[in-house]
């Protein structure tokens, strides 16, 4: 099969597309794809979901150089009871938590966040850049010139996580990125509102965080491109795939328009 262009989104299935990719060739992955969670068909997982996701951990594994990093979204659920340990490193579990969901559930508690499970190719990442995704400390003073000064920061393993005045680590837990609504004045439609389109914030902080400047960034399932978008605005490469003809359209007509800016 012959090798993909960089900078180029191509409408076809991730299946089809992704052997084309030489081994140990990309930096990062952000895979917002399929949940298992919805009605519509690109999201009907025959074996579930879990089976669907290993299958791509699998083969994102092969595709990603030593250190590189994948990003993947779901629900809580999404990677219970399977074993990826042999193909990738689970650093973490991020959640992202979404306040202004509609909270309607009458037997259970509603679920209020997705989970974005962050792996790593081997045992350290090739890059992690906290100065450039550092959020406000929101911390009184008091507070934490007392927890300063406890010996476990004084003398202890603790010391590097000192005050820093440029922002803290934005931790596990992602409530300060809001979900879209359909006010926001970055919304392609109504239509991609909850299943398609993520905040450009929050994919800017992932492409931020885990490459670096000229890397390459994979987008297997692309939606309308705020990951190729995120990727030109921060000066990194990429290849991206989505089946629907319509959403490559429109994501290439928001590429130009961020081009001609």
């Amino acid at each position: 099969m012959k090798q993909l262009e960089i900078n180029k989104i191509y409408n076809g299935n991730y299946f089809n597309l992704i052997d084309a990719i030489p081994d140990d060739s990309i930096n990062l992955i952000v895979c917002d794809g399929p949940y298992g969670a919805t009605t519509h068909d690109w999201d009907k997982m025959p074996n579930g979901i879990q089976a669907f996701n290993l299958n791509l951990i699998d083969k994102f594994s092969t595709k990603l150089k030593q250190g590189g990093s994948l990003y993947l979204f779901g629900k809580p659920n999404c990677i219970d009871f399977i074993d990826y340990r042999p193909h990738l490193t689970l650093q973490r579990k991020i959640v992202w938590y979404q306040p202004s969901r509609l909270a309607q559930g009458k037997t259970n508690y509603t679920n209020n966040y997705d989970i974005i499970c962050y792996f790593i190719k081997g045992k350290k990442p090739k890059a992690f850049n906290l100065d450039d995704i550092r959020i406000s400390q929101m911390v009184e003073l008091a507070h934490r010139k007392r927890c300063e000064n406890v010996p476990s920061v004084v003398n202890g393993k603790w010391e590097k996580t000192k005050f820093n005045g440029r922002g803290k680590n934005p931790g596990d837990v992602w409530g300060d990125i809001k979900q879209l609504t359909y006010k926001s004045k970055e919304l392609v439609s109504r239509e991609a509102l909850n299943t398609i389109q993520k905040p450009l914030a929050l994919i800017e902080r992932i492409i931020l965080a885990s490459s670096n400047e000229n890397d390459l960034v994979l987008d297997p399932f692309c939606g309308v491109g705020t990951c190729p978008i995120a990727c030109i605005k921060n000066n990194r490469d990429y290849i991206a795939f989505e089946v629907n003809n319509e959403y490559v359209i429109e994501s290439n007509k928001r590429i130009d328009a961020i081009l001609d800016e």
